[in-house]
């Protein structure tokens, strides 16, 4: 009885891993985001033009996968005290829920023609991925998802791209084999003049205080 179980088992897991390959035999791109992308992309997720973002042919199709380690990540930041995750993680996770509606895979964009250009934009799908069963998640999120689009890689046997907008991960991406799309996120412009920021600032008893204890330093000079 334990043999016939484990065969049934044996079974049921080539079988599901036999869909997923057939899942992933179509034309279309395949590509894994990072957390840091639906956060700090200046665009968010609805409006986003991965085409342009990934320097694909317009006519092109896309399916963004979406480990569900990323998914977890986005729970998790709901209620972090920075303000564009705060919005950007509702707003990632909504859309997703819009365009699932209760399944694992949906259109986030349809195919469609340009009448201006005469160019037929590309579908964008999205696909969360769950662990298989018995999975461990190595420790460092950041890790885990380059393991994960690896893993898609091979089972597709073809390209999986990985998009993100943090320096450590495109490093990451790169040394696992991976083609890695760093977004550039919004420049931080020139640097400030520190000692003009270090100065007291303000006009309360502290800071009247300091400046005087500056003029006696000045004038005992």
């Amino acid at each position: 009885m334990e043999v016939t179980e484990r065969i049934e088992a044996l079974e049921q897991a080539i079988a599901a891993f036999d869909k997923q390959i057939l899942n992933w035999s179509g034309r279309e791109w395949l590509v894994v985001a990072d957390t840091s992308f639906y956060i700090q992309n200046p665009e968010p997720l609805k409006d986003v033009d991965l085409h342009e973002v990934l320097q694909l042919p317009t006519g092109e199709h896309i399916r963004l996968l979406f480990p569900i380690v990323v998914v977890d990540e986005l729970d998790g930041m709901k209620e972090t005290g920075k303000q564009r995750a705060r919005w950007r993680t509702p707003h990632t996770l909504g859309l997703l829920d819009e365009v699932l509606a209760g399944s694992r895979q949906g259109i986030l964009r349809r195919s469609e023609l340009n009448y201006e250009s005469g160019q037929v934009r590309g579908e964008v799908s999205v696909e969360i991925v769950l662990d298989q069963p018995g999975h461990v998640r190595l420790p460092i999120a950041d890790d885990e998802i380059v393991d994960r689009a690896v893993t898609f890689q091979a089972l597709a046997g073809r390209q999986v791209r990985l998009l993100t907008c943090d320096t450590s991960q495109h490093t990451r991406g790169c040394a696992a084999g991976l083609q890695v799309t760093k977004v550039a996120t919004k420049d931080p412009g020139p640097e400030p003049d520190w000692d003009e920021q270090n100065k007291p600032s303000g006009s309360g008893t502290r800071a009247r205080r300091r400046e005087r204890r500056a003029e006696e330093d000045a004038t005992a000079d």
